[in-house]
């Protein structure tokens, strides 16, 4: 095949081996291969018959899609050019922003503005917008700075130093209230696979940074210990509004009311939390809490001391040990391990689960093999998470 005298048969004919049938993903391995290329003339010839290629080939692809608004957008603009720098500059800018502010129109307008910055690079805005960059450079490396001090605060135990610090930071970053669209973050690229196979076709998203996210998860957790607990809530919620499926800020929740001492609220925020979670810390944290709850609760002393048992078998915390020696001390329970067959069934008759959500795992091993030709190392990471939660050999060897 030849796309402007350059022969790409042999590229294609391999490339094609790994093809699923969806567009997306085929054009993803498109993508992979041209990103191993060095950088040099004939690399980018070769890029661009590809290109070529896949916009024939998969032209309903995402990502083919957003290139040909690019290119039909430098065309319209090009004919409205008449090569003063400064004044076809601003016809780009003018364009982008009367774009809405979509995640696709992000893409757009970040290839125009690249565009123009390789086109126009005396420009007065493409000088301007470089010195805003450094700024922005400069300023993003100070607030990492201050987000390191933060830790160190904390580590310190210095927690209402901590506390006011984030405040502070929030309040100088505030997000915007007049956004026509969603604004969302992810702390994991595994939460983005659980958003949109929980939230399919969730429309008018923005994705932002995710520090928003995490420094008021930080701060709920701080007021929380601080016995501020409603402060605290609000404070996860923000949280929970910018990321849906975080199992650390859900799991924060139950915890607090757990120290509330409100059993009831604490069990609904632990069955939102069971299919968003993915980390064995996470979920050893879960059956901890969720032994509480059933102590308290239900006044089902072998179970709490099951689920303390199998939390532990997860991964080693404190709550899971204290919960142990308070159940052995205050009501007699035998705190020896109960067999397997023993958790299963004093789980099975309070109909509560005694693992990781089957669906999450699910979700783990097909989307970490549909991605793995075109993103390898995503695709490892998220077998990785389905091994850890089931311990199948097959997905072990899999990943080696």
């Amino acid at each position: 095949m030849d796309t402007n005298d350059v022969k790409i048969d042999k590229i294609t004919a391999d490339l094609e081996k790994k093809y699923t049938g969806d567009p997306d993903h085929d054009v993803g391995v498109i993508q992979a291969y041209c990103n191993t290329l060095p950088r040099c003339a004939e690399s980018a010839r070769l890029v661009a018959a590809l290109g070529r290629y896949a916009a024939e080939k998969f032209p309903t692809a995402k990502a083919i899609q957003i290139a040909k608004v690019i290119d039909e957008a430098i065309q319209t603009l090009e004919k409205q050019f008449n090569g003063d720098a400064d004044h076809d500059v601003e016809l780009v800018q003018a364009y982008c922003k009367s774009l809405p502010q979509t995640e696709d129109n992000f893409k757009v307008v970040l290839a125009l503005g690249q565009y123009a910055a390789a086109k126009y690079p005396n420009a007065k805005e493409i000088q301007r917008s470089r010195e805003d960059f450094k700024r922005m450079s400069d300023e993003a490396g100070k607030l990492k700075q201050r987000v390191a001090a933060i830790q160190e605060l904390v580590r310190d135990n210095k927690k209402d130093e901590a506390i006011a610090e984030i405040q502070a930071i929030l309040n100088e970053h505030k997000l915007p209230t007049d956004s026509p669209n969603r604004l969302i973050s992810f702390s994991h690229p595994f939460e983005e696979c659980l958003f949109n196979e929980y939230y399919k076709g969730t429309k008018s998203l923005m994705r932002i940074s995710n520090l928003p996210e995490m420094l008021n998860l930080q701060l709920g957790s701080l007021l929380a210990d601080a016995e501020k607990y409603d402060d605290a809530k609000d404070a996860i919620q923000k949280t929970i509004d910018l990321n849906p499926v975080s199992a650390p800020a859900h799991i924060e929740m139950a915890h607090i009311a757990l120290l509330e001492k409100d059993y009831d609220d604490a069990y609904n925020w632990l069955q939102k939390a069971y299919p968003l979670l993915f980390n064995p810390q996470m979920i050893a944290i879960y059956f901890a809490f969720l032994a509480n709850v059933v102590e308290n609760l239900d006044k089902n002393y072998p179970l709490a001391a099951a689920f303390a048992h199998l939390s532990l078998s997860y991964f080693d915390n404190p709550p899971a040990h204290d919960m142990l020696d308070r159940l052995a001390k205050e009501h007699g329970v035998d705190t020896n391990k109960p067999s397997d067959e023993t958790i299963e069934k004093l789980a099975e008759e309070a109909d509560l689960p005694v693992a990781a959500c089957p669906q999450v795992c699910e979700i783990a091993t097909r989307v970490g093999r549909e991605i793995k030709a075109a993103n390898p190392e995503i695709s490892k990471l998220f077998l990785t998470i389905a091994y850890e939660l089931t311990h199948d050999e097959a997905l072990h060897k899999e990943i080696q």
